[in-house]
C-alpha cells in the first residue's frame, strides 16, 4: 500500500516509473468535472471508474481484494475512511470471483485506518484487503476515481 496526495511539490518521487506515469496521467484530467462512469486510459490494463456514494459505518461494510488489478483510489470530494488490513490478516467465506477481480472478505487481525481528503490517494496492491466508503464522523456524499491497473504493468 501506498498513500499520498496529488498536490504533494514532489508527487512521484520513490514510485515505479509505471505507477508515476500513471499517476501523471490521471492528474491531467478535470477530475472533478468527470462524468461518473468508466473511463479508459489503456482499455483493459489501465481506466478510472468515476463514482459517487454516501459514505457507511465501517461495521456495516465488508473488505474487497483483487488478485489482478492494483486500485489507485483518489478522493475528489468530501471525506472518507479506508480501513485495509495486512496478507493474511482476513477470514473469508466468500469465493473469488475472477471475472470481477474481486472477492469480498472480512479484516479480522490488525485492522488499520486512513482518513482521505480531497487530492488524496491510495494504492492498494493486489492481496491487499481495503474496505473503502467508510464514514469518520458521519455520513457524507463523496466523489471519487478507481484507476484499475492490471499488476503486468508493474513487471
Amino acid at each position: 500500500m501506498i498513500y499520498g496526495s496529488l498536490y504533494n511539490p514532489r508527487f512521484g518521487r520513490g514510485l515505479s516509473p509505471a505507477l508515476a506515469n500513471i499517476l501523471n496521467t490521471v492528474r491531467q484530467y478535470d477530475l472533478p468535472g468527470l462524468p461518473l462512469g468508466r473511463h479508459e486510459i489503456d482499455g483493459d490494463r489501465v481506466f478510472m471508474n468515476v463514482m459517487e456514494l454516501m459514505t457507511e459505518p465501517a461495521e456495516s461494510k465488508r473488505a474487497e481484494l483483487h488478485q489482478e488489478y492494483l486500485d489507485i483510489q483518489i478522493l475528489i470530494g468530501g471525506e472518507e475512511r479506508i480501513d485495509f488490513g495486512l496478507p493474511n490478516s482476513w477470514d473469508n467465506s466468500d469465493p473469488y470471483d475472477e471475472s470481477k477481480d474481486l472477492q469480498w472478505l472480512d479484516i479480522k487481525r490488525s485492522p488499520q485506518t486512513l482518513n482521505l481528503t480531497p487530492g488524496m490517494y491510495v494504492i492498494f496492491f493486489p492481496l491487499e484487503p481495503h474496505k473503502p466508503g467508510c464514514q469518520i464522523a458521519e455520513p457524507k456524499n463523496i466523489k471519487k476515481v478507481v484507476v484499475k491497473v492490471h499488476y503486468e504493468l508493474l513487471l
